[in-house]
């Protein structure tokens, strides 16, 4: 089973990359990251699991730059263990 695009999304809400607070109320909308959230989920669904390249990839995709060059390699690991997790108790 795979992760839903709606955890996919609350995963990257609680990383908040951009500091874009997503969901408070001066913040973003709580679907900021819903396109990249997305692609996520379809990796996931896909492959059953997403390494730090696969979710780096996908953020050069949308951004120009990588996941990991944005939140460092600590914060890169723990959230793809998150995401891992979460096909995983699908």
């Amino acid at each position: 089973m795979t992760a839903g695009v709606d955890a996919v999304i609350a995963a990257l809400n609680d990383v908040d990359p951009y500091g874009l607070a997503p969901g408070e109320p001066d913040g973003a909308p709580s679907d900021e990251y819903a396109p990249e959230a997305s692609e996520l989920a379809g990796i996931l669904a896909q492959q059953g699991s997403v390494s730090s390249q696969d979710v780096d990839r996908v953020w050069q995709h949308w951004f120009g730059d990588t996941l990991t060059g944005v939140i460092g390699a600590s914060a890169m690991t723990a959230f793809v263990a998150r995401l891992n997790e979460l096909a995983s108790a699908s």
